[in-house]
This record gives structure tokens, C-alpha cells and sequence, in this order.
């Protein structure tokens, strides 16, 4: 979170911090999984300190052990700042399936609410309130005031403007996008191309294996690098890229698992390149299906390239289902803590350029 990006609300004002949620995550919450969203207020400096994202526990999850493992990862953060007084408020964010049932969900997520209350309450942690919030209502749990808990209050925002919205408007923030719009671009195909792609994946893996064992791995490098280099290079050839075939998409969702030729990939941001670079790799997100490790890659070069387009928001969606896809994939991690440091790729970007540049001389010899 770049707190530099929130307009000015009152984190006690339960309705001001519902509408301050969207510019605290960077996008609107409407994507379709649920979200426990952990603000931590600097109480000495009254403003945000960090934020942690966790999933919404689901009916298979323990609430309490859940809850236990939220409040110990924020405890840690908290001492990694070496803050003074500091408090957190709890967000539980519905998913999808839930958010037409608002006052019924928010009351079967009741056990989670009063777990994480307990817990930081066990971690000697203050909070200012738990708040559960669909696109349209919250409600406050355990509020005095039963308004809160039966019909729900509604949500605050761009058509609806509050104080919060108001305030971002008079300093210029813009309105946080829609997840479910970012995340459209990454839906997986569907239909009869789906068997298609999943049995072209799984044969692409066993083909690289036998084109390695003949070649070697640079050399399957390079090959798959001059493909990459058709495609996008300059702005490409123009071949348009949903004329690919599964066999063809295949290779290269296989190819970019092997990080040297990832790396290569990081390099096609030029101004030229990036509109049709981001296509590629949303497509190849869909058709790796961003639930299979397979997704990791194309997402997370989807996030960087979304951060070279200035696009944060949008960044951070694909580099967070990157995360979800592959939680070992560490160069989605890095760049999300790139984002949280600095706001920006610019450090990353530099290092490709210069990556780039000194391949491409290396190929002109």
C-alpha cells in the first residue's frame, strides 16, 4: 500500500473507512474471492502505518487457527516497524458468491470476526472495529447501534460520493480501478479449447524435455527467445497473437517456467512493444489457467509490465494471483515489495534494459 495515494478519512468513522477501502487496497474489492484486509494505524501520527492482505477463510478452514495466523503475521509486521501505539481495523471483504447475501454472509463469517477479535486481543494488539463489506453494504460487527448488523449501510463511492471521495477528488487521487475488470483479462479459456490447451500443456513439457536432451538448455533458450523476439520485438510482425495455436502457447507457457529465458522476457517493455507484450502475456495467462503453477509466469510479467505501463493497481492483482498460482515464485514476491518500496519498476526496468541491450549486440555479432 502507498499510503501517499489514500485521501485524508477518519479511521473511526466506520463508514469513511468502508469508502476509504478501494483507494487503500488501489482497486475496487468486486473480484470474486473473499478478502480479510488488516489495516494498521500509526495511533501517535493518526494514519495508516501498512496493510496486510489474507484470503477469507472458506467452510473447510478452522476460523480460529485462521485467525491466529492472520494476527501473528500482523504482530510481526508491527515490530518490523518499531512503531509507537498502533491499532488495527479488520476488514472482511466479501467474495462474490457472498455479496448478494450480504446480511446472511456477514453472519456466517460471525465466528471468524469474533476469533480475530480474540486473537488480537491475546496478541495485546488494539482494534478498532471489524467491519464485513460487499460492493454495495457493510455491517459493523459488534456495533451498539442494530441499524448496522440487520439492513446493513450502504457503501460510499464514485457515484455516491462521501466525505472520503470528495477529499480524493480535491487532491487529485484517481478512482480506484475494478478487480473484476483487471481480472477479466486473465480469465482461462473455456469450451471445447480448454481440453485442447490443458493436453497441449502437458504435451509441451515432455517435448521440451526431448529437445533439451538433444540440444541443451541454451540452446532451447534461444530458440524459444527468437519466437519471443517475432512476436514482439519492435512491436512484432504483426501476427495476430489469438492465432496462435495451443501448441504454439503451449511452448511458451513451458518455456518462460525456466528463468533465464523469463529474464529475457522482462525485457520487451520499449513503448513500441509493451500494448502487444501485455496482450501476449494475458493470453498466455488464459491459457495456462491461472489455477495450475503453469500461471505464474505470464502473471507476473503481466504485473511488470502493467507497473511499466504506470498501471499499479492493475500490477499488483497479477502479481498477487501470480503469488496464488505459485506462493514459491519469488519474482513475483520481489516485485510487489519493488512496488510497496518505491511505487514504481524503474530500478527492475534499468537492469532488463541493460539485459537487452547487451543480448541483442551479442545476437548482431
Amino acid at each position: 500500500m502507498n499510503i501517499n495515494t489514500v485521501p485524508a478519512f477518519d479511521v473511526r468513522n466506520a463508514a469513511q473507512a468502508v469508502e476509504a477501502l478501494p483507494y487503500l487496497l488501489s482497486y475496487q474489492p468486486d473480484g470474486p474471492d473473499g478478502t480479510v484486509f488488516v489495516l494498521a494505524h500509526d495511533t501517535m501520527r493518526d494514519g495508516p502505518l501498512f496493510s496486510q492482505k489474507f484470503d477469507l477463510p472458506d467452510g473447510t478452514d478452522d476460523p480460529h487457527q485462521a485467525a491466529h495466523q492472520m494476527m501473528h503475521n500482523t504482530l510481526h509486521r508491527l515490530e518490523e516497524f518499531a512503531t509507537g501505539p498502533a491499532g488495527i481495523l479488520l476488514y472482511l471483504c466479501a467474495s462474490q458468491k457472498d455479496a448478494g447475501d450480504g446480511y446472511n454472509a456477514m453472519s456466517r463469517h460471525q465466528v471468524l470476526a469474533d476469533a480475530l477479535l480474540l486473537s488480537a486481543e491475546a496478541h495485546g494488539v488494539d482494534t478498532l472495529g471489524v467491519i464485513f463489506v460487499t460492493p454495495t453494504h457493510w455491517w459493523f460487527y459488534h456495533h451498539e447501534n442494530p441499524h448496522y448488523r440487520v439492513e446493513g449501510m450502504p457503501v460510499d463511492g464514485p457515484n455516491n460520493p462521501g466525505v472520503v471521495t470528495m477529499n480524493a477528488r480535491a487532491a487529485g487521487i484517481p478512482t480506484p480501478p475494478s478487480e473484476a475488470k483487471i481480472l477479466a483479462a486473465f480469465e482461462p479459456v473455456t469450451g471445447r479449447d480448454t481440453e485442447a490447451q490443458q493436453a497441449a500443456n502437458v504435451e509441451a513439457v515432455g517435448l521440451r524435455a526431448e529437445r533439451v536432451r538433444s540440444t541443451s538448455f541454451d540452446a532451447e533458450t534461444e530458440r524459444l527467445t527468437a519466437i519471443f523476439d517475432r512476436l514482439l520485438l519492435g512491436g512484432g510482425d504483426d501476427t495476430p497473437l489469438t492465432d496462435l495455436t495451443p501448441e504454439q502457447t503451449a511452448e511458451l507457457i513451458v518455456g518462460l517456467r525456466h528463468r533465464p529465458l523469463r529474464d529475457i522476457a522482462l525485457g520487451y517493455s520499449e513503448p513500441s512493444e509493451l500494448p502487444r507484450a501485455r496482450e501476449l502475456w494475458a493470453l498466455l495467462t488464459r491459457c495456462a489457467s491461472d489455477s495450475t503453477t503453469f500461471a505464474a509466469a505470464p502473471l507476473t510479467l503481466a504485473g511488470y509490465a502493467a507497473a511499466v505501463a504506470g498501471e499499479i493497481p492493475a500490477a499488483l492483482i497479477a502479481l498477487d494471483r501470480a503469488r496464488t498460482a505459485d506462493p514459491r515464485y519469488l519474482l513475483a514476491k520481489l516485485l510487489m515489495e519493488q512496488l510497496a518500496m518505491t511505487g514504481s519498476m524503474e530500478e527492475i526496468t534499468d537492469l532488463a534494459r541493460q539485459e537487452r541491450e547487451a543480448r541483442l549486440r551479442r545476437r548482431d555479432r
